[in-house]
Formats: structure tokens, sequence, C-alpha cells
């Protein structure tokens, strides 16, 4: 099976993902998605795929990912391979968002994100927590742990509701520091 998407045929993605490749693409083989994230965004919460691999790959700025119980910042052209099973996270550091690609085997996971969005458009909001961790279960996704837990900038697992702030608190930090032109 061969396949071409151009860019202006892609799907919808949600918050800064595209979807690349859809799995309908490759009879569901694989997916690819591309993230577009911001200076100090904590990422998902610390979780795993039963079913499926996920390869990371940093296209542009800095990931920081926790793999297992370790941390590490991926650059551009840095990769990790997180087999099915093992717990992971990632966030941005406070100098870079970064852009990056998720392979993921088989695909099927990448359709969480359109119908995140459809039906946050049918509730006309974000979704809550609750509603998130129950729909992502459909889509090969579990959190880890017995508490949703979120990696800071700094690569520190937090409690999830206090992630964004810790975030924010070490951007403003880091910005203070900065040299004013």
């Amino acid at each position: 099976m061969t396949t071409i998407i151009y860019p202006e045929d892609r799907p919808d993605g949600r918050r800064g993902f595209e979807i690349v490749l859809p799995s309908g693409a490759t009879d569901g083989a694989a997916a690819l998605v591309e993230g577009e994230i911001a200076a100090a965004t904590p990422g998902p919460p610390l979780h795993t795929h039963a079913e499926s691999d996920e390869t990371y790959f940093v296209l542009e700025g800095s990931l920081v990912m926790y793999i297992d119980g370790e941390v590490t910042t991926l650059g551009p052209g840095g990769m990790a391979h997180i087999s099915k099973g093992t717990e992971h996270t990632w966030s941005t550091t406070v100098e870079d968002g970064c852009r990056f690609l998720t392979l993921h085997l088989p695909g099927g996971y990448e359709l969480y994100h359109p119908t995140a969005l459809a039906a946050e458009h049918e509730k006309g909001g974000p979704l809550i927590q609750s509603d998130l961790f129950e729909l992502a279960a459909k889509f090969d996704w579990r959190m880890a742990g017995t508490e949703p837990r979120r990696l800071t900038p700094e690569g520190v697992l937090v409690p999830a509701g206090e992630a964004d702030a810790e975030a924010q608190r070490l951007l403003a930090e880091y910005t203070d520091k900065q040299p004013v032109a």
C-alpha cells in the first residue's frame, strides 16, 4: 500500500498535535503525529500503552523525557523508543519549545486527538481530566500509578495539578535572569 498525504489533507489534530500519517493510510500498521509545543509545557500524565510502541524524534528544541524511572533531555536529532508497557511522559524545557514526531506502532492512538477535539467542540469547552482519561483509555492510553503525575521542565514528577504552576514559576525565574535588550 502506497499513500501520499499532502499537508492540506492532514486530519485535524488537537492542542499542538497534527496527524501526519493516520493509521488508516497504513492499514493500522503505524501512525505518525507531529507535536509543536511551547516552552515550559508539561506533557501528559505519566502513562503506558499496553498494545503499542512509541518512538519520539526531536526536530527542533528540547524535550525532557521520563522513561521508566529515568530522565533525559533530547535535542534536535535525538530519539527515544518506548516499548509497550513502559511508563513515560515528557515536558519541554523553559529555554525552548519543541517540535517532534511521534511514531505509533501499531497505529490507532493518534485517533485520540481528533476524538478529544470533537468531544470538546460538542461540550463547548475543555474536557475534565477524568473524561480525558476515559476517552484516552479507548486508544491504548493508561495512567501509570494511582494518582496522575506530570513532568516539570526540570524533569521532576509532581502531582498533575501542580505541574503547570511549577512550569510557570520556572519560566518566570528563567525569564527574570535573561538580559534586557
